[in-house]
């Protein structure tokens, strides 16, 4: 396949639809139906990452087109590209880099997922990125990753804060679940979200904040909710076995139903509120912040945190600059010039808010909890 034909014409039969993403319209078309019910699965509900469906744009300010062939044909566009173009390197993602070969015009990326040897490609034009990848659960998932990307720089620009968090919601205000990895941010988040009265979760592993006349809103990034067995005890849930989940549950033998382990059940916002009954909420105002510790052989605490402890978590866990999911701007999406945030103006606004720590280790602690934090709210 030469690498003109998929730059020059759409897909024949293909789904076309309008994403608005803050101030920009990306106008998505893909042939393959199972990539178009992940892009609707992931940003669920509207508002996830500030994207939301919207009508036709005549000047859409991003194209992105997801076309699926045999493997054999995507290897042939790399063959022939690497032919004539010039060679490099970019950064997928942090500290992960693959080929690139750069022509008049267009530059052509291999795009290789770290845990396959599948391979796929993304042309790069004016105005329009051109997935063409193999046919298969993989290759579906490009598309959302990309909006997804297009969508996390679109925020970085305006000046979103990124955190390392998860959230929940409570009485309409969002709260924080900020910690290192292991600490317990989703278990805690979750947990409470199904225990509170009128809560919902909001999402797992970051935050974008974007400051308003009347603080920080929070928006919630679509990543998946990633928990093992032993968060899972810790809730009290036990008809997991039931649950019908598109990623799978992790394979026997693996360490998932140990408390820290590496594999996980990976749970999309809808198979979230489907499977542990919560409603998902895709943006609130910040209302607070819980630093949580989950450890099944500590004893239950709850109180409020220190300013000097609550900035050295928060500042630890701060991507705006250094994220670690995202590498450099290969995509080149159109924004304008980024807007630095500023985390000294937010860890002065968090003196307002409550800000507050907690260990749990058991379903009872998360119970109790729950009760707590309902009190300390309301007093």
């Amino acid at each position: 396949m030469p690498a003109d034909d998929p730059v020059t014409r759409d897909p024949a039969g293909a789904t076309t639809r309008y994403l608005r993403v803050r101030d920009r319209t990306l106008r998505i078309l893909t042939d393959s139906p199972g990539a178009d019910g992940l892009v609707s699965e992931t940003f669920f509900p509207p508002g996830m990452l500030g994207v939301h469906e919207t009508g036709p744009a005549a000047r859409p300010d991003l194209t992105v087109v997801d076309t699926a062939h045999d493997p054999a044909t995507v290897a042939e566009l790399l063959r022939r590209t690497a032919e004539t173009a010039v060679r490099g390197e970019y950064e997928l993602t942090r500290d992960y880099r693959q080929p690139r070969f750069d022509t008049e015009g267009r530059t052509v990326f291999v795009l290789r997922d770290q845990n396959s040897d599948e391979v796929a490609a993304l042309i790069r034009t004016e105005g329009r990125i051109t997935l063409v990848r193999p046919r298969s659960g993989l290759g579906d998932r490009w598309l959302t990753r990309i909006i997804r990307d297009a969508a996390t720089r679109i925020a970085k620009a305006a000046g979103s804060l990124v955190l390392h968090s998860s959230a929940f919601c409570h009485e309409g205000g969002a709260y924080l679940v900020v910690g290192d990895s292991g600490a317990g941010k989703s278990t805690t988040a979750i947990a409470l979200a199904r225990l509170l009265p009128s809560a919902g979760w909001m999402g797992n592993d970051r935050m974008h904040l974007d400051r308003d006349p009347d603080g920080y809103g929070v928006t919630a990034c679509p990543l998946p909710l990633a928990v093992n067995k032993g968060s899972l005890d810790v809730m009290g849930i036990t008809d997991f076995g039931s649950w019908s989940v598109r990623a799978g549950f992790p394979p026997a033998g693996s360490d998932w139903d140990r408390f820290h382990g590496e594999d996980k059940l990976k749970l999309s916002s809808q198979e979230v509120s489907r499977n542990l009954g919560v409603r998902v909420v895709p943006q609130a105002p910040l209302a607070g912040v819980i630093l949580p510790r989950v450890d099944p052989e500590a004893g239950y605490s709850f109180g409020p945190a220190s300013p000097a402890h609550a900035a050295e978590v928060i500042t630890r866990n701060c991507f705006s600059l250094d994220d670690n999911l995202y590498g450099e701007d290969w995509l080149r999406v159109p924004v304008g010039r980024p807007v630095p945030p500023s985390l000294d103006a937010f860890l002065e606004h968090l003196g307002k808010l409550p800000v507050l720590r907690a260990t749990v280790g058991s379903a009872p602690d998360v119970a109790r909890l729950a009760a707590a934090f309902a009190e300390r709210v309301r007093a």
